[in-house]
């Protein structure tokens, strides 16, 4: 529905503008009217202004276009965001930063964490990715940057996995 206002209102912007390239025209015969089509482009270009900031600013509140914002800014922020930091980056209610969040949760893009008395959303694409040497028989975990390529407990080859 608001985007249909500021549509309206672009539109409107239009007419004006059309109104005041009329007068403008009709100027040519009489000066007097210079003056009242320079209100009509005024008023066109005042509403034309108007409604684009809207729909711009409608296009980058839309839910998602949220979620992409908000991963961007948990990349920044290495991976974790509060609805608080979110709501200061891109000026939106509460209500509106608690439903995007709550959203990417319920997607599986992101983990609800409860840290002392604030809720943390991690993003879990964005976490570095640890990286261990494993015995897949005895269970064994060794360092990385050890040059074994077998277990020393059993003998078994060793697995790198990621977690």
């Amino acid at each position: 529905m608001k985007k249909l206002g500021a549509s309206i209102v672009v539109l409107a912007s239009s007419l004006f503008f059309i109104a005041g390239i009329l007068f403008l025209i009709a100027s040519v015969s009489q000066a007097s009217r210079i003056l009242v089509a320079l209100v009509f482009l005024a008023i066109g270009t005042f509403l034309l202004v108007v409604g684009l900031r809207r729909l711009r600013r409608l296009a980058e509140i839309s839910p998602d276009a949220l979620k992409t914002g908000a991963i961007e800014l948990a990349r920044r922020l290495d991976g974790e965001l509060t609805v608080a930091q979110f709501r200061a980056e891109y000026r939106i209610s509460q209500e509106q930063a608690g439903e995007v969040l709550e959203e990417m949760v319920a997607e599986g893009a992101a983990k609800r964490e409860q840290r002392e008395e604030r809720v943390v959303y991690v993003v879990t694409g964005l976490l570095p990715a640890m990286v261990q040497k494993r015995c897949p028989y005895c269970g064994a975990e060794l360092p990385v940057r050890t040059p074994l390529r077998k277990c020393p407990n059993c003998g078994a080859p060793l697995e790198i996995t990621k977690t």
